[in-house]
């Protein structure tokens, strides 16, 4: 699945990622409650899958593990007030939802909502599956901006499940993003990607796209399908 991160944090990036959904490239969307632009309705009317994109930093004084609990419940609250659901999936800004603070509450929210949970890594994988949630096999896509724009693995991924995260947007130095320019080169990529899979084969070959909570559907009927066979 391709996942929008970001969604909220300012104007001129929801206006990327909502182009980016028209366009097709976006399977998935992590929202920002906790910011000012997080408007819901241009997201909710494109049908794409929506997340909680947990934000834990600065605001909730010490880090500890009372402040997690309550920093990740005001968001989850806020985000059934503004999309009027709970979310399909659960991630991290900068990928906070995998610190020691944050990880326990987070997956035992993801339990009470049957929400998939983004692993950042395969010890945060194994940890995340011993407790029953589920997660992706790999994850892929930069998260600093002198990195490659394009995963090197996009174009010969491994069986199972892939999250690549992205951050489309339009530069505004304004926004005090240290990624600012970086997501129009992701705006970019993912137009080119998706011109390349409208009249070539996909990046991905045989992949095939799917929302986040999908993905973990099919993979349990691919399991049941093989067992009964």
């Amino acid at each position: 699945m391709i996942t929008a991160d970001d969604y909220g944090y300012w104007p001129s990036y929801n206006r990327g990622i909502l182009e980016a959904i028209e366009m097709g490239a976006i399977d998935s969307v992590s929202a920002m409650v906790e910011r000012e632009y997080c408007e819901a309705e241009p997201l909710l009317a494109t049908g794409v899958e929506i997340g909680l994109h947990i934000e834990f930093v600065g605001r909730w004084g010490p880090r500890s593990g009372a402040a997690a609990r309550t920093s990740l419940r005001v968001q989850l609250e806020r985000f059934g007030d503004i999309f009027g659901r709970w979310p399909s999936f659960l991630n991290g800004h900068k990928h906070c939802h995998a610190r020691p603070e944050l990880a326990t509450p987070v997956f035992q929210t993801a339990q009470q909502i049957a929400a998939p949970v983004r692993s950042v890594n395969p010890d945060h994988r194994q940890w995340l599956r011993e407790r029953g949630i589920d997660t992706p096999d790999l994850l892929i896509g930069r998260t600093e901006s002198k990195q490659p724009a394009e995963p090197a693995e996009l174009r010969d991924l491994p069986s199972g499940v892939t999250e690549w995260v992205t951050h489309p947007g339009h530069p505004d130095k304004e926004s005090g993003s240290s990624y600012d320019i970086a997501r129009q080169e992701d705006l970019a990529l993912l137009q080119k990607v998706m011109v390349h899979a409208r009249f070539d084969e996909p990046l991905w070959t045989d992949a095939k796209r799917t929302p986040m909570k999908e993905a973990f559907v099919q993979e349990r009927g691919d399991v049941e399908e093989r067992a009964a066979d």
